[in-house]
């Protein structure tokens, strides 16, 4: 497999995870009328942070199937979850979120789970 291919995972996985603090922090910001169903709710993208969610997410799609076209799927897409890990280490540094130690001892099994994945086809 190529290396390349991990690279595209990776920065899909930066890219998801930076979204997803914007989606946070921009869902905060957003006034509770925009997200009313109807044609107000379309002005909720105009949210800077929401916009930049979308943005990254984007790239995310992008760099995730750049990888998938060199990578196994069932190989691909575990290597996702590590995403998981950091979301939770960039909430608790930007969002300043607490973080349970039952919480950290998942986000460990998880990076154990995706080191046995990475190492699994050697």
């Amino acid at each position: 497999m190529i290396i390349t291919s991990y690279i595209f995972i990776g920065f899909a996985v930066i890219f998801t995870s930076v979204g997803q603090i914007l989606q946070k922090i921009g869902s905060g910001k957003v006034k509770k009328e925009l997200l009313s169903i109807g044609i107000k709710s379309f002005f909720v993208f105009f949210d800077r942070f929401i916009f930049g969610a979308l943005v990254m997410l984007f790239f995310a799609t992008v760099f995730y199937l750049l990888a998938l076209s060199k990578l196994p799927l069932s190989i691909a897409y575990p290597m996702l979850s590590s995403g998981y890990v950091f979301v939770v280490l960039l909430s608790k540094i930007f969002l300043k979120e607490k973080v349970s130690l039952k919480r950290w001892i998942g986000v460990f099994i998880i990076i154990i789970g995706i080191f046995i994945i990475f190492n699994s086809g050697k």
